[in-house]
């Protein structure tokens, strides 16, 4: 009888343990540290010129051809928090963005972090967030 209960304790332990790594897991794939989202939600409009946002790790951050009050990240309490507002406040970093971007190439000296409908294209002094290009 004991090692029955003992069995039932460890193995529901265990699933405890495997659950929040699980769930612990999931949350790091969608957000940052700082409850954050990985990904932005942009909205394109070709017509719109490169604009400046802000500084993130010492480099001038740009979005180009996407509105800017319409390009931002979601909190993981579901709320839209601008791309300019992350920025300002750190809320965001390039690290993170290199981290989580789905393909990286090299073109000359410039790094582009590619996402599924736009890119990042880092110097070594700006960032430039833009569609895609191919």
């Amino acid at each position: 009888m004991n090692k029955i209960i003992i069995a039932i304790l460890t193995l529901s332990i265990v699933i405890m343990v495997g659950g929040t790594g699980i769930v612990t897991w999931l949350f790091t794939e969608q957000y940052n540290s700082n409850g954050i989202s990985h990904f932005l939600v942009i909205t394109i409009d070709k017509n719109s010129p490169k604009e400046y946002v802000g500084e993130l790790d010492n480099h001038l951050v740009y979005v180009e051809q996407l509105k800017l009050d319409e390009t931002n990240f979601r909190s993981v309490d579901a709320k839209n928090v601008s791309i300019k507002e992350a920025i300002d406040n750190n809320l965001v970093s390039i690290a993170d963005w290199r981290k989580y971007a789905w393909k990286i190439k090299k073109d000359g000296d410039t790094e582009v972090l590619k996402y599924e409908n736009y890119e990042i294209a880092i110097t070594s002094d700006e960032c430039v967030i833009r569609l895609l290009t191919r």
